[in-house]
């Protein structure tokens, strides 16, 4: 069996590891093998030090990268989404993760991803925004129209298929027949007309809608069986009972109303994660934006309220300054763990 490809940096590192399997040097070994197209020795690497050290961010991050340049988009789903657990600000390992996304070919969660590290990235990046503008209008396009039928086939339709073939032929077919036609014989009343619904007229001048002026009781005549005693009726009885009020016709016959409008899903990028990440980052205005855009929906929202109220304060300070002390503070971090 042939040897795998190597080289004596990565020599050196398979023997300081094998001296110390639990340091570190794990993650150097494995990005070199990745370099070298070795995916499957990087994998193992990488899992087995992963193994050892459960929350090194940078370890996830090559583990996400050398599992998606193999082609294994749902492994290295998995494994950007645990570094983004550990670190909701990384921009590599989000980018990285909208680039699986969008290697399964899941666009809805690829764009979301995308928009994302838009949100962290303090500069605007054109490739990102062409990737983002084009999966929008892919979501967003409308289904294909059927082609157009030939002029032949226009002039002379298909013949209607007989009834014994018919997809919805019953037994009960001239119960449907006769339906239709009393269907049809509705909408031909409501033409004639002007009134699409002549129930509606029906009902205006229904007697029944209210009480003859004067009747009581008295008035109708019960015929008295013979041999059945029939008591007569309380003179309370004589006094007719109102009516409870009825609802107009027309409203009683209108088309009911189509229900409410629902809620657009909010964008990825309208969330209040987001917004506590434009905060984080020193985006006080579009955060604030978002604030806005929320409480318009939920004007009881207490808590994003308080977060709205607490930017009306200090301006935060420049995000290129916060984002240099946080890569200087990981620069210092690494260095104090790594082995030499």
């Amino acid at each position: 069996m042939a040897q795998p490809a190597s080289n004596p940096k990565i020599e050196e590192l398979r023997f300081r590891l094998k001296t110390d399997p639990k340091s570190r040097l794990f993650f150097p070994l494995a990005e070199e093998l990745r370099k070298i197209d070795q995916f499957t020795e990087a994998e193992q690497v990488l899992r087995g030090g992963l193994a050892q050290h459960p929350t090194y961010l940078s370890a996830w991050v090559s583990l996400g990268r050398v599992l998606r340049e193999a082609k294994k988009h749902r492994d290295a789903v998995d494994a950007l989404s645990k570094a983004l657990q550990l670190d909701p600000g990384n921009v590599v390992a989000a980018r990285l993760l909208a680039d699986s996304y969008l290697g399964l070919g899941d666009k809805l969660e690829a764009i979301k991803k995308y928009k994302l590290v838009r949100a962290l990235m303090p500069a605007s990046d054109e490739d990102l925004e062409a990737v983002i503008d084009r999966l929008d209008r892919e979501l967003n396009a409308a289904p294909a129209r059927p082609p157009f039928m030939d002029l032949a086939d226009q002039t002379h339709p298909p013949a209607p298929a007989p009834v014994d073939e018919a997809p919805f032929a019953t037994t009960d077919s001239k119960a449907f027949a006769d339906a239709e036609a009393a269907i049809a014989e509705d909408r031909t009343v409501g033409v004639t007309t002007a009134d699409i619904e002549p129930m509606r007229a029906a009902h205006t001048k229904s007697p029944f809608e209210e009480p003859v002026a004067g009747s009581t009781a008295a008035a109708v005549d019960v015929e008295q069986p013979q041999g059945i005693h029939i008591e007569p009726a309380p003179k309370a009885a004589e006094v007719p009972a109102p009516l409870p009020e009825e609802e107009p016709a027309g409203d009683m016959f209108a088309p009911a109303e189509a229900p409410a409008p629902a809620a657009p899903a909010d964008d990825a990028a309208n969330t209040l994660t987001m917004a506590d990440l434009y905060v984080q980052q020193g985006f006080a205005d579009k955060a604030r934006e978002i604030y806005q855009s929320i409480l318009q929906r939920e004007p009881g929202n207490a808590d994003v309220r308080k977060k709205l109220d607490a930017l009306k304060g200090p301006a935060p300070r420049n995000p290129k300054a916060v984002k240099l002390e946080q890569w200087l503070a990981k620069v210092k971090k690494r260095e104090e763990g790594s082995v030499v």
